[in-house]
């Protein structure tokens, strides 16, 4: 999903809680035009499992147990949760996306390494970027508590990912409110299962890190949005995790956004494509390599619901490798 895994925790880190208004957003779904849902149906058409926060995939021994997870505070996740239990305390391990492990390495990385999240030599994004655009990016910004003189200073696909969040999630995360990842890793911890980070703390920061600064000021104009763009987005994105509609959260997210920029039809999809690569395959392929290592017989895979779907999503990616996929009861 775009407000995926514990990359907004940093900022979190940084910046003190200030109380924000409750998320009021509105599903954007509804105000699509008949152009929009076509090509939203376009894109999902043939999608491989597109749906369906649990499934459960066999193969020999093993069962690995893949549940969709949001990252976001939900008081219907606490259901979810208690139904979940008596799979996760009887599982042989839990894998997340991360860790306590990798969290506190996250935390100190951020209070000893300001290069991690600022640009520390060269030209700040205000001097990078164009009028327009950077006085875009300051009210953004300044609407979520950040002063434009230290938004200047952040490293730009950085603050792409923040921007794209309502000060209503931020102001969740300061406060230490989470979603099911941390539900199921409370459960896991609890019954004394292993909980595994599936990639290391600096994932991000390695793939978005490395490219070029141009690339990355491109995938920055995109996150620019309104608080209210922002809110519908997440509002949108909670509708469709509970109604279990994974697969379209993307591309609902890509059209609903490009028609709010003013960017060519073009390049806004080669930028988000771009980003998609990096954000989700990129990450799925590295987390099929540490489960291919993995013996255990029973194994619950708790990841952001955006990564089941597509041809290389983690649902996939297991019936590629010979595992017989079922759809459980979430």
């Amino acid at each position: 999903m775009r407000i995926s895994v514990f990359s907004a925790l940093t900022l979190c880190l940084l910046w003190p809680a200030t109380v924000f208004a409750t998320c009021n957003g509105t599903d954007q779904r509804l105000t699509f035009s008949a152009q929009q849902h076509a090509e939203l149906n376009t894109r999902l058409a043939d999608m491989p499992f597109a749906q369906g926060n649990h499934w459960r995939a066999q193969k020999g021994g093993q069962n690995i147990h893949v549940i969709g997870t949001v990252h976001l505070d939900d008081s219907r996740l606490d259901a979810i949760t208690q139904r979940l239990a008596p799979l996760i305390t009887a599982a042989d391990l839990v894998f997340l996306e991360a860790n306590e492990a990798e969290e506190t390495k996250l935390k100190e990385a951020v209070a000893t390494r300001p290069d991690v999240m600022f640009i520390r030599e060269g030209p700040t994004l205000l001097e990078q970027m164009g009028k327009e655009d950077w006085a875009k990016l300051a009210k953004a910004a300044e609407a979520r508590g950040i002063p434009a003189f230290v938004a200047a200073k952040f490293q730009p696909w950085y603050l792409s990912l923040m921007l794209g969040m309502p000060p209503c999630v931020l102001s969740q995360m300061a406060q230490g409110i989470h979603g099911l990842d941390h539900r199921v890793r409370d459960v896991a911890t609890s019954a004394g299962v292993p909980v595994l980070a599936l990639e290391p703390w600096d994932t991000l920061f390695s793939i978005f890190g490395q490219d070029p600064m141009e690339e990355q000021i491109e995938m920055l104009k995109i996150g620019i949005t309104s608080v209210e763009t922002a809110e519908n987005a997440v509002a949108t994105l909670m509708a469709q995790y509970f109604d279990q509609d994974h697969g379209a959260v993307m591309d609902t997210s890509r059209v609903a956004l490009r028609d709010t920029l003013d960017m060519d039809r073009a390049e806004f999809d080669a930028v988000f494509d771009d980003m998609l690569d990096s954000l989700l395959t990129q990450r799925n392929l590295k987390w099929m390599t540490v489960l291919d290592k993995t013996r255990a017989d029973n194994i619950v895979v708790a990841v952001g619901a955006g990564h089941l779907s597509g041809e290389n999503g983690v649902l996939n990616l297991l019936a590629q490798r010979g595992y017989t996929l079922t759809r459980m009861a979430v």
